[in-house]
Protein backbone atom coordinates (compact mmCIF):
# COMPACT_ATOMS: atom_id res chain seq x y z
CA UNK A 1 0.00 0.00 0.00
CA UNK A 2 1.58 3.60 -0.90
CA UNK A 3 2.15 5.95 2.22
CA UNK A 4 -0.28 8.03 1.02
CA UNK A 5 -2.92 6.02 0.79
CA UNK A 6 -1.65 4.32 3.97
CA UNK A 7 -1.96 7.56 5.90
CA UNK A 8 -5.43 8.80 4.54
CA UNK A 9 -7.18 5.26 5.57
CA UNK A 10 -5.72 5.81 8.76
CA UNK A 11 -6.55 9.50 8.74
CA UNK A 12 -10.61 8.45 8.01
CA UNK A 13 -10.71 5.28 10.74
CA UNK A 14 -9.40 8.14 13.07
CA UNK A 15 -11.93 10.76 11.84
CA UNK A 16 -14.89 8.32 11.92
CA UNK A 17 -13.61 7.69 15.84
CA UNK A 18 -13.34 10.88 17.01
CA UNK A 19 -16.87 11.37 15.74
CA UNK A 20 -18.91 8.48 16.83
CA UNK A 21 -16.90 9.67 20.70
CA UNK A 22 -18.54 13.12 19.87
CA UNK A 23 -21.65 11.39 19.43
CA UNK A 24 -21.88 9.45 22.88
CA UNK A 25 -20.26 13.09 24.61
CA UNK A 26 -23.28 14.70 23.29
CA UNK A 27 -25.85 11.96 24.73
CA UNK A 28 -24.00 12.05 28.21
CA UNK A 29 -24.65 15.54 28.74
CA UNK A 30 -28.11 16.12 27.78
CA UNK A 31 -28.46 12.79 29.61
CA UNK A 32 -26.71 14.13 32.75
CA UNK A 33 -28.67 17.59 32.49
CA UNK A 34 -32.22 15.72 32.21
CA UNK A 35 -31.10 13.85 35.53
CA UNK A 36 -30.24 17.09 36.76
CA UNK A 37 -33.93 17.52 37.01
CA UNK A 38 -34.60 15.06 39.21
CA UNK A 39 -31.90 14.40 41.29
CA UNK A 40 -28.54 16.06 42.05
CA UNK A 41 -26.60 12.87 42.93
CA UNK A 42 -25.00 12.65 39.59
CA UNK A 43 -24.31 16.57 39.03
CA UNK A 44 -21.13 16.45 40.74
CA UNK A 45 -19.50 13.98 38.86
CA UNK A 46 -21.29 14.90 35.80
CA UNK A 47 -19.75 18.75 36.38
CA UNK A 48 -15.96 17.56 36.89
CA UNK A 49 -16.32 15.36 33.87
CA UNK A 50 -17.09 17.74 31.40
CA UNK A 51 -14.44 20.47 32.57
CA UNK A 52 -11.83 17.39 32.17
CA UNK A 53 -12.99 16.86 29.17
CA UNK A 54 -13.18 20.11 28.03
CA UNK A 55 -9.70 21.34 29.19
CA UNK A 56 -8.35 17.72 28.08
CA UNK A 57 -9.64 17.90 24.40
CA UNK A 58 -8.73 21.71 23.84
CA UNK A 59 -4.94 21.26 25.31
CA UNK A 60 -4.49 17.88 24.23
CA UNK A 61 -5.51 18.00 20.58
CA UNK A 62 -2.39 18.57 18.32
CA UNK A 63 -4.63 20.07 16.14
CA UNK A 64 -6.07 22.54 18.18
CA UNK A 65 -2.70 23.36 19.33
CA UNK A 66 -1.39 23.71 15.49
CA UNK A 67 -3.73 26.45 15.06
CA UNK A 68 -2.42 29.71 13.63
CA UNK A 69 -2.25 32.29 16.45
CA UNK A 70 -4.66 34.68 15.29
CA UNK A 71 -6.93 31.76 14.94
CA UNK A 72 -6.42 30.47 18.75
CA UNK A 73 -9.14 32.60 20.73
CA UNK A 74 -11.87 31.55 17.98
CA UNK A 75 -10.84 27.94 18.21
CA UNK A 76 -11.16 27.36 21.70
CA UNK A 77 -14.10 29.77 22.07
CA UNK A 78 -16.09 27.79 19.62
CA UNK A 79 -14.47 23.87 21.25
CA UNK A 80 -15.29 25.21 24.88
CA UNK A 81 -18.51 27.01 24.40
CA UNK A 82 -20.50 23.23 24.75
CA UNK A 83 -18.44 22.09 27.78
CA UNK A 84 -19.51 25.84 29.69
CA UNK A 85 -22.92 26.09 28.66
CA UNK A 86 -23.01 21.92 30.10
CA UNK A 87 -21.36 23.20 33.20
CA UNK A 88 -22.91 25.93 34.26
CA UNK A 89 -26.28 24.38 33.41
CA UNK A 90 -25.35 21.89 36.07
CA UNK A 91 -24.47 24.28 38.64
CA UNK A 92 -28.22 25.74 37.95
CA UNK A 93 -29.46 22.78 38.34
CA UNK A 94 -27.75 22.45 42.07
CA UNK A 95 -28.45 25.85 43.02
CA UNK A 96 -31.82 26.42 41.83
CA UNK A 97 -34.55 24.08 42.49
CA UNK A 98 -37.58 25.93 41.99
CA UNK A 99 -40.72 25.38 39.55
CA UNK A 100 -39.56 28.01 37.14
CA UNK A 101 -35.84 27.20 37.40
CA UNK A 102 -36.72 23.48 36.31
CA UNK A 103 -38.61 24.67 33.08
CA UNK A 104 -35.51 26.96 32.06
CA UNK A 105 -33.19 24.32 33.08
CA UNK A 106 -35.13 21.73 31.39
CA UNK A 107 -35.48 23.93 28.41
CA UNK A 108 -31.09 24.58 28.05
CA UNK A 109 -30.65 20.92 28.05
CA UNK A 110 -32.78 20.27 25.37
CA UNK A 111 -31.48 23.36 23.08
CA UNK A 112 -27.88 22.42 24.17
CA UNK A 113 -28.43 18.64 23.23
CA UNK A 114 -29.94 19.34 20.09
CA UNK A 115 -27.61 22.19 19.08
CA UNK A 116 -24.51 20.21 20.03
CA UNK A 117 -25.67 17.22 17.94
CA UNK A 118 -26.12 19.78 15.07
CA UNK A 119 -23.23 21.75 14.58
CA UNK A 120 -20.03 19.16 16.29
CA UNK A 121 -18.72 22.42 17.98
CA UNK A 122 -16.15 20.13 18.57
CA UNK A 123 -15.30 19.00 15.21
CA UNK A 124 -16.06 22.71 13.52
CA UNK A 125 -13.15 23.96 16.09
CA UNK A 126 -10.87 21.66 13.82
CA UNK A 127 -12.44 22.55 10.66
CA UNK A 128 -11.35 26.46 11.73
CA UNK A 129 -8.23 24.95 12.85
CA UNK A 130 -7.01 23.21 9.96
CA UNK A 131 -7.83 26.03 7.35
CA UNK A 132 -4.80 26.85 5.74
CA UNK A 133 -2.96 30.45 6.98
CA UNK A 134 -1.09 32.53 4.17
CA UNK A 135 2.19 33.29 5.41
CA UNK A 136 2.69 36.97 4.49
CA UNK A 137 6.28 37.92 3.52
CA UNK A 138 7.12 41.63 3.29
CA UNK A 139 10.17 42.49 0.93
CA UNK A 140 11.18 46.04 0.53
CA UNK A 141 11.55 47.06 -2.94
CA UNK A 142 13.39 50.50 -4.27
CA UNK A 143 10.31 52.43 -5.22
CA UNK A 144 10.43 55.74 -6.92
CA UNK A 145 13.87 58.95 -6.29
CA UNK A 146 12.89 59.49 -3.16
CA UNK A 147 12.91 56.02 -2.17
CA UNK A 148 10.22 55.02 -0.88
CA UNK A 149 9.73 50.76 0.03
CA UNK A 150 6.74 48.75 -1.23
CA UNK A 151 5.64 45.75 0.76
CA UNK A 152 4.65 42.65 -1.45
CA UNK A 153 2.76 39.69 0.09
CA UNK A 154 3.57 36.06 -0.66
CA UNK A 155 1.26 33.47 0.31
CA UNK A 156 2.89 30.43 0.34
CA UNK A 157 -0.13 27.35 1.35
CA UNK A 158 0.37 25.73 4.47
CA UNK A 159 -0.40 21.77 4.55
CA UNK A 160 -3.37 20.38 6.55
CA UNK A 161 -1.47 17.52 8.35
CA UNK A 162 0.16 18.87 11.75
CA UNK A 163 4.04 17.54 10.59
CA UNK A 164 3.80 19.03 6.96
CA UNK A 165 2.44 22.37 8.52
CA UNK A 166 4.77 22.54 11.19
CA UNK A 167 7.86 22.47 8.77
CA UNK A 168 6.10 25.11 6.91
CA UNK A 169 6.30 27.33 9.60
CA UNK A 170 9.35 26.88 11.64
CA UNK A 171 12.07 25.10 8.82
CA UNK A 172 11.10 25.97 5.43
CA UNK A 173 10.34 29.62 5.81
CA UNK A 174 11.71 32.33 3.95
CA UNK A 175 15.67 32.28 5.67
CA UNK A 176 14.72 29.07 7.48
CA UNK A 177 17.09 25.74 7.59
CA UNK A 178 15.27 23.87 5.05
CA UNK A 179 13.67 27.18 3.15
CA UNK A 180 12.11 25.86 0.05
CA UNK A 181 11.15 22.34 0.96
CA UNK A 182 8.15 20.86 2.02
CA UNK A 183 7.47 17.21 3.85
CA UNK A 184 5.60 14.92 1.33
CA UNK A 185 5.80 11.81 3.43
CA UNK A 186 6.41 10.62 7.06
CA UNK A 187 7.37 7.17 8.42
CA UNK A 188 8.64 4.61 11.50
CA UNK A 189 11.33 2.43 10.92
CA UNK A 190 13.94 0.30 11.92
CA UNK A 191 11.24 -1.14 14.48
CA UNK A 192 9.80 2.30 15.01
CA UNK A 193 13.51 3.38 16.68
CA UNK A 194 13.53 6.10 13.81
CA UNK A 195 11.30 8.40 11.85
CA UNK A 196 11.88 8.71 8.34
CA UNK A 197 10.92 11.95 6.81
CA UNK A 198 10.96 12.54 3.15
CA UNK A 199 11.32 15.94 1.66
CA UNK A 200 10.87 17.54 -1.52
CA UNK A 201 11.92 21.02 -3.01
CA UNK A 202 8.58 22.93 -3.35
CA UNK A 203 10.14 24.72 -7.21
CA UNK A 204 10.51 21.33 -9.39
CA UNK A 205 13.09 21.55 -10.93
CA UNK A 206 15.42 22.53 -7.92
CA UNK A 207 17.62 20.88 -5.48
CA UNK A 208 16.52 20.23 -1.93
CA UNK A 209 19.05 22.85 -0.08
CA UNK A 210 21.87 21.68 2.39
CA UNK A 211 20.22 21.31 5.27
CA UNK A 212 22.71 22.72 8.21
CA UNK A 213 22.05 19.75 10.92
CA UNK A 214 23.43 22.34 13.81
CA UNK A 215 20.61 24.59 12.72
CA UNK A 216 17.90 21.74 12.59
CA UNK A 217 18.91 20.78 16.29
CA UNK A 218 18.35 23.70 18.17
CA UNK A 219 15.03 24.42 15.81
CA UNK A 220 13.99 20.75 16.88
CA UNK A 221 15.54 20.68 20.30
CA UNK A 222 17.18 17.24 19.31
CA UNK A 223 20.96 16.33 19.97
CA UNK A 224 22.61 16.57 16.47
CA UNK A 225 23.82 12.90 16.55
CA UNK A 226 20.03 12.02 16.16
CA UNK A 227 19.81 13.87 12.99
CA UNK A 228 21.11 12.59 9.80
CA UNK A 229 20.32 14.11 6.19
CA UNK A 230 20.59 11.36 3.17
CA UNK A 231 20.16 10.95 -0.44
CA UNK A 232 17.15 9.02 -1.72
CA UNK A 233 18.48 6.00 -3.41
CA UNK A 234 17.84 5.96 -7.39
CA UNK A 235 15.81 9.46 -7.13
CA UNK A 236 17.54 13.03 -8.20
CA UNK A 237 18.75 16.25 -5.80
CA UNK A 238 15.26 17.61 -5.66
CA UNK A 239 14.37 14.67 -2.77
CA UNK A 240 15.68 13.68 0.38
CA UNK A 241 15.67 11.75 3.74
CA UNK A 242 15.64 13.33 7.21
CA UNK A 243 16.34 10.37 9.58
CA UNK A 244 15.23 11.45 13.12
CA UNK A 245 16.61 8.95 16.44
CA UNK A 246 19.50 7.04 16.88
CA UNK A 247 21.97 5.54 14.17
CA UNK A 248 21.27 1.87 13.58
CA UNK A 249 24.63 -0.94 14.89
CA UNK A 250 26.08 -2.32 12.14
CA UNK A 251 23.61 -5.00 10.54
CA UNK A 252 21.42 -5.65 7.77
CA UNK A 253 20.97 -3.65 4.85
CA UNK A 254 18.80 -0.45 4.83
CA UNK A 255 15.01 -1.35 4.23
CA UNK A 256 14.58 -1.70 0.55
CA UNK A 257 10.75 -1.26 0.82
CA UNK A 258 10.71 1.85 2.72
CA UNK A 259 12.80 3.66 0.20
CA UNK A 260 10.58 1.80 -2.49
CA UNK A 261 7.21 3.06 -1.17
CA UNK A 262 8.53 6.49 -0.58
CA UNK A 263 10.16 6.94 -3.53
CA UNK A 264 6.45 5.35 -5.04
CA UNK A 265 4.61 8.66 -2.82
CA UNK A 266 7.35 11.06 -3.79
CA UNK A 267 7.47 10.08 -7.75
CA UNK A 268 5.03 8.24 -8.97
CA UNK A 269 5.50 5.89 -11.97
CA UNK A 270 9.61 5.63 -11.09
CA UNK A 271 10.75 2.18 -9.60
CA UNK A 272 13.85 1.99 -7.06
CA UNK A 273 16.10 -0.31 -9.00
CA UNK A 274 19.60 -0.35 -6.40
CA UNK A 275 20.81 1.08 -3.50
CA UNK A 276 24.31 1.43 -2.99
CA UNK A 277 25.88 1.38 0.69
CA UNK A 278 29.48 2.94 1.34
CA UNK A 279 31.37 2.35 4.14
CA UNK A 280 33.70 5.59 4.04
CA UNK A 281 35.33 4.61 7.21
CA UNK A 282 38.25 2.59 5.75
CA UNK A 283 38.55 4.81 2.52
CA UNK A 284 39.66 7.70 5.60
CA UNK A 285 41.54 5.85 7.74
CA UNK A 286 45.24 6.23 6.58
Amino acid sequence: MPLSTYIQTTRRAGSAAVSGVGRLATLAGGSAMAAGLFTDAGSLPAILTAIAAGLGGAFLSPRLQLAHPMKKPIVFTIYLTPHTVLVSNLITELVWDATEGRLVQGGVAVLWTAGVWWLRPGQLAKRVAKQPEPVVETDDTEGDQDGTGAEVAVAIEIPDDPAGRWWALNAAKKDGVAEGTRVIGVRAIEDRRRVAVALAAIEKGEPVPDIKIKRLSALMNVPEQLLEVQAIPGHGAGVAMLLIGPKPEAGPAPDEDVWAEIGRSALPGVTLTEINEYDMSKELTP
